[in-house]
């Protein structure tokens, strides 16, 4: 039987000590896009936001000033957007974050969300192998094994002669980065990026296919599945290797190449830093490509008295100033276990978000499809392959959200086009298998 008197004492307790804590009450807040110091009117574009620890996302759609009209709890929130746009007879993407969207209380504040406007380019990076795999016995990784896909993302033939290929300082995303303050990266306003380690460039003419590819192999350009099972074959005729063959100080034993592999098609290197082979991180690694002559690369890379010195004075600090005009990709990688302590190498004008990477799996770095272009190719029909699966979603990772399996398309005859908004957290995900290895 319910006592009456012990129910109503309870009432009693809950009226005169309420729940603890002030009530948290949904504001009105406005996103704003801007480009080129001017706010963009351009109606019908998705900002989505997210909340600090990106849980939570809310998608609004743009007015006809550009502006879209959200409802969220107090707290800090991200806002980003892509979309394409044609200008001047040349297809670009813009695209942007605002990373300090901080809501008060305060109904009816504004934020501005500012857009880069990026060209579309020919060659990309489609792939970047470079956490390494389990070694045989399972005492550890083996990464010597990386490699770099470099993909002509259009209808026809490329011209990467003059494609050169390096990082940005500092090369963990986690490590301790004097470019980076509280107000953010030191050039972000600047002309250039803090280039380390090696830049490397082509010593032969390279031409690309449409819709075609080259494999670049970064230190062994031989067969590693002879030694590590779970690792990649990088002895093709067809592939390229980064040699040590004209730089003197790398000496690493890793550096090695099959008989197969032309020198043709041996790349060659400036080296900035004092180490005895590149240093490209296993973790969380800032790849660029750009492209720029042999004379001007030459004269850029051995000309220290212009080496920037931010990061440090001594040989192993050094950095040359990349120009950002040259810069034609760039992947930010943060690493899985530090996420927190990661920082951005890349000015938001070159790119912006990074992708995250669980490194020693035989996980590999591998760029999304762009689905409504691929399959308004009218050759496509028939030939895509959906319900990808190769992502690593299911184990904390990411997928391709295009839903095509585009290694299996590609070889259904099936021509791809790729990704662009120059955000690597938008461009690429996290596959489970390196597509060398299929």
């Amino acid at each position: 039987m319910k006592h009456p008197i012990r129910y109503f004492m309870a009432f009693l307790l809950i009226a005169a000590f309420p729940a603890c804590g002030p009530q948290v009450v949904a504001v009105d807040i406005n996103v704003q896009l801007f480009s080129d110091d001017a706010p963009l009117a351009q109606e019908g574009i998705t900002i989505v936001l997210s909340d600090a620890g990106g849980n939570v996302t809310f998608g609004a759609v743009t007015d006809a000033s550009g502006t879209a009209a959200f409802k969220v709890n107090p707290g800090s929130y991200t806002a980003s957007a892509t979309f394409k746009s044609a200008e001047d007879g040349k297809l670009i993407t813009l695209n942007g974050s605002n990373t300090n969207i901080d809501v008060t209380g305060q109904s009816g504040e504004k934020f501005l969300l500012i857009l880069q406007k990026v060209e579309i380019r020919q060659l990309i990076i489609k792939e970047f192998y470079t956490g390494g795999c389990p070694k045989n016995d399972n005492s550890g990784a083996f990464t010597d094994d990386k490699y770099i896909i470099i993909y002509n993302n259009s209808e026809v033939e490329a011209d990467a002669s003059d494609v050169v290929i390096g990082a940005i300082s500092p090369y963990n995303a986690n490590a301790s980065n004097k470019y980076f303050t509280k107000d953010g990266l030191v050039y972000e306003n600047d002309s250039w990026l803090p280039a380390g380690g090696v830049v490397w460039y082509f010593t032969s003419p390279v031409k690309i296919p449409a819709y075609s590819q080259i494999v670049v192999a970064v230190f062994g350009a031989i067969d590693h599945t002879a030694t590590v099972t779970a690792s990649v074959n990088l002895a093709d005729p067809d592939y390229y290797w980064m040699s040590n063959a004209d730089i003197p100080a790398i000496t690493n034993a890793k550096y090695v190449v099959s008989d197969v592999i032309p020198p043709s098609h041996y790349l060659s290197g400036y080296q900035i830093n004092r180490q005895n082979a590149w240093t490209i991180s296993n973790t969380a690694p800032a790849l660029f490509m750009a492209i720029m002559g042999k004379s001007e690369l030459e004269a850029l890379c051995t000309n220290t008295a212009d080496y920037d010195l931010t990061a440090g004075t001594n040989d192993i600090s050094w950095a040359v100033k990349m120009p950002k005009a040259n810069v034609i990709g760039a992947l930010e990688v943060y690493a899985a276990a530090s996420l927190e302590a990661c920082h951005p190498r890349f000015s938001s004008d070159v790119n912006t978000g990074h992708i995250v990477m669980t490194g020693q799996l035989g996980y590999t770095i591998y760029r999304n499809v762009d689905k409504e272009a691929t399959e308004a190719l009218p050759e496509n029909e028939g030939k895509l392959v959906y319900n990808y699966s190769g992502g690593t979603e299911d184990v904390g990772g990411t997928t391709d959200p295009s839903g095509i399996d585009a290694e299996a398309s590609i070889a259904a005859g099936a021509h791809i086009i790729y990704l662009q908004t120059n955000d690597s957290g938008k461009d690429y995900h996290q596959r489970r298998i390196a597509s060398l290895k299929q």
